[in-house]
């Protein structure tokens, strides 16, 4: 049971719709699905940005209601807001942050580990960016790599922190549409959508073993790398399964409605299943159009083939490591698609599972598809700053943590290993 009414809340402003997930986070950490609001993004988004403020704004207001609606108005009460973006020219580096272990001891604390942390985010950005997430890599003692350096003895600590940042202006047009909504009060975070699908549907085994995780969504596929619990490598690139909708509908000559309505009640799948020679529609001499199925299958193969191409290409461009145990995870409305896991496994040659929410728990239910593994996450890390902010209030070593770097933490998983770490200190 929960012993106080804490509400938190994830938004999901995407290409295709916008969903609103009301969860009641409790004093262990886990939270509760109380509510839960979706509408069309109806052309307001294009490619994970905001194209038009005024439809997006409206169409947040739906979804804000339904979900309202749907808890009992305990939306209204909202604590913490968690963002997820995906746009906003997102970019990411490895930083290096150094620090000489002072204490009589030379032991490593978790005063050394966020310190050195928060030098590794310290590399002058351009103008006009900001950073939205860190996630430690790996660390050096005495330049020897360790993934846990705390109590071991040293005289220098070096953490390798990947940096994610986003262009601030951009940034800010999620922000402020969501402030605007209703949550003036409420703290607003933003996520980088592949470390919300992390928070929310990886295992500790797959983090520790190495895992490929790839969100096919409809207007941007995302990928995360970790390694060793350590985020390795991340990054968005601006195409995703609406593509291969809009490749059919230009080389087959068909509008490009006919072709997502195939996709979307799965005539196309079934079609492929049932090993059919054609497909039939209808044209506007009145006759009968016959397409092969086989040329659906080439446009198809080679649009989520050349996808999955480019985010290898990316993953090693950063350093990713090649051997990765775990395998793939895939989730997002283009995992749900027959040939994707396939393609997926010959590009990567690796075994891949298709990922969605899991300890969902809640009067809610409809939450286990990949379509939702995004706004998962983000409901959790929303959970998660909720304890933060709390611990800001005065709790102890915690609080004391957050006051060595200024109040910024690791913004995801790792953070809330810290927040454990320092509790149990």
């Amino acid at each position: 049971m929960f012993h106080s009414r804490d509400i938190v809340t994830a938004i999901e402003i995407g290409t295709s719709k916008i969903n609103v997930l009301v969860g009641e986070a409790g004093t262990d950490g886990r939270v509760s699905v109380i509510g839960r609001g979706t509408a069309p993004s109806a052309g307001s988004v294009v490619k994970g940005e905001i194209e038009d403020m005024e439809l997006a704004f409206e169409q947040l207001g739906t979804a804000i209601e339904d979900a309202a609606n749907a808890s009992d108005g305990m939306l209204n009460s909202t604590k913490s807001v968690v963002v997820v973006v995906t746009g906003c020219r997102i970019e990411a580096f490895q930083g290096i942050g150094s620090v000489v272990v002072k204490n009589p001891e030379h032991k490593v604390t978790n005063r050394e580990r966020l310190e050195a942390h928060e030098n590794a985010r310290v590399l002058q950005l351009a103008t006009g960016r900001e950073i939205i997430n860190s996630s430690e890599s790996y660390f050096t003692i005495d330049e020897r790599r360790i993934r846990n350096p705390l109590n071991h003895t040293a005289n220098k600590l070096e953490a390798y922190v990947h940096v994610v940042h986003a262009d601030a202006v951009r940034l800010e047009n999620f922000r402020s549409i969501v402030r605007d909504s209703g949550f003036e009060e409420a703290h607003i975070d933003v996520a980088f959508s592949p470390l919300a699908d992390d928070f929310g549907i990886l295992s500790d085994e797959e983090r520790e073993q190495g895992v490929l995780l790839v969100d096919f969504g409809a207007g941007t596929t995302e990928f995360v790398v970790e390694y060793n619990s350590g985020v390795q490598a991340s990054g968005v690139l601006q195409v995703g399964f609406d593509h291969v909708c809009n490749d059919l509908s230009l080389g087959l000559d068909l509008h490009i409605d006919v072709c997502r309505k195939m996709i979307e009640d799965k005539t196309l799948q079934n079609a492929m299943r049932e090993r059919r020679e054609y497909m039939e529609f209808p044209s506007s001499t009145g006759r009968v159009r016959r397409i092969p199925l086989s040329s659906f299958e080439t446009i198809i193969d080679a649009r989520i083939r050349e996808t999955f191409e480019i985010i290898r290409s990316m993953a090693t461009a950063q350093g990713a490591p090649a051997v990765l145990d775990a395998g793939g995870v895939l989730t997002g409305g283009g995992a749900l698609f027959d040939r994707t896991a396939p393609i997926f496994r010959e590009v990567f040659d690796m075994s891949c599972r298709i990922g969605q929410p899991f300890e969902a728990g809640g009067a809610l239910t409809g939450l286990d598809t990949p379509r939702c593994s995004t706004i998962w996450g983000a409901l959790k890390i929303a959970a998660f700053y909720n304890e933060l902010y709390a611990g800001q209030g005065g709790r102890g070593m915690f609080g004391n943590l957050i006051d060595v770097v200024d109040g910024v933490l690791n913004r995801t998983r790792l953070g809330w290993l810290n927040f454990k770490g320092a509790r149990r200190g």
